[in-house]
């Protein structure tokens, strides 16, 4: 039961700590990419236009040494991208490949999100972090397995992680990768994986092809209340839904100084009849200027989503599901 989700300490631990690294070499060209589509025209030209023009703005007032974008229109599958196979490091983010093997055990073994977990560890993992949880886990107190799991994906909680990490202390996190073939890079600061790649972990989620329903439902529930109102959140009305999870790592030399900030957000916007995939991964300035960024590209596809609506299909030649709930 254990072994499914099982997944060593030493080596997401190791992921989301400030290590020496090597800042990236600025990329100065936007490699552009879109879904085959028979039809001729890609009928989301107009938000790569918006896609590519955001991203050069951000290069050319030197806000974003490097970016990837990676949007997916969920009803008829058709996606753009913008360096999608560029390699950032993953950071937080890698919570999410965590949640999901959890939840695979918890399909055969329903009883283990009941379990009770105890936070014993004397470190604070928490001060790891630039952009610290709202809530955190509290020391010696029981917690349900599945409430561990909620706060490390809500609040980004890295105690919650922890435990998990403590309770179950196999390396199978890699091995989870091979077995879907997910492409990634072991790096001195951490996991390294594109938004291309990474962008499947949320598709597969909302497809409901790597989960079952009510797992996959489940996982979206912990994304649906991301605390993180810096970044995508705040770009979109209201009442918008998203599922997402944000991501961020300063990279230092060998001395300790900052050489590289990354800040990344993944999210589905749940907007009426357009539901829609969001990626940003950006390396630069620093984590405000970062912030800014995910939210005024996040902003502009959302807005540029919106005006295209007319365009859209009829609901009933939606591919997935949710569409028509």
């Amino acid at each position: 039961m254990i072994a499914a989700f099982a997944l060593g300490v030493a080596i997401l631990a190791w992921s989301l700590l400030v290590k020496p690294g090597e800042m990236p070499s600025q990329k100065t060209r936007l490699d552009c990419e879109s879904s085959p589509n028979a039809g001729g025209k890609n009928p989301l030209a107009p938000i790569l236009d918006i896609m590519r023009e955001d991203a050069q703005q951000e290069i050319d007032k030197k806000e974003v040494k490097d970016i990837a974008l990676y949007y997916r229109d969920l009803r008829s599958g058709s996606w753009i991208a913008i360096n999608k196979d560029e390699k950032f490091t993953l950071a937080s983010l890698i919570k999410v490949p965590l949640m999901i093997e959890g939840l695979e055990s918890a399909e055969s073994h329903p009883a283990l999100l009941r379990s009770k977990m105890y936070f014993t560890s004397d470190t604070d993992w928490n001060t790891q972090q630039n952009i610290k949880p709202a809530k955190t886990i509290e020391h010696g107190k029981p917690y349900s397995f599945d409430d561990v799991m909620f706060r490390m994906i809500a609040y980004s909680d890295n105690n919650a992680m922890q435990m998990l990490l403590e309770e179950f202390p196999s390396d199978t996190l890699l091995q989870f990768f091979a077995t879907h073939n997910i492409a990634y890079e072991e790096a001195p600061e951490g996991i390294k994986m594109s938004l291309g790649t990474y962008s499947w972990f949320f598709e597969s989620l909302y497809d409901k092809t790597l989960l079952n329903g009510t797992m996959s439902q489940k996982a979206l529930s912990y994304l649906g209340a991301e605390v993180f109102p810096q970044g995508m959140h705040a770009a979109v009305p209201s009442g918008v839904e998203i599922e997402s999870k944000f991501g961020e790592k300063l990279l230092t030399d060998g001395n300790g100084r900052v050489e590289s900030t990354q800040l990344h957000e993944v999210g589905i916007v749940l907007d009426r009849d357009k539901p829609f995939l969001i990626g940003i991964m950006t390396d630069g300035k620093d984590l405000p200027s970062l912030e800014k960024v995910i939210r005024q590209i996040t902003h502009d596809v959302y807005e540029a989503t919106r005006k295209m609506s007319e365009l859209a299909p009829d609901k009933m030649s939606c591919m997935h599901g949710r569409c028509h709930s």
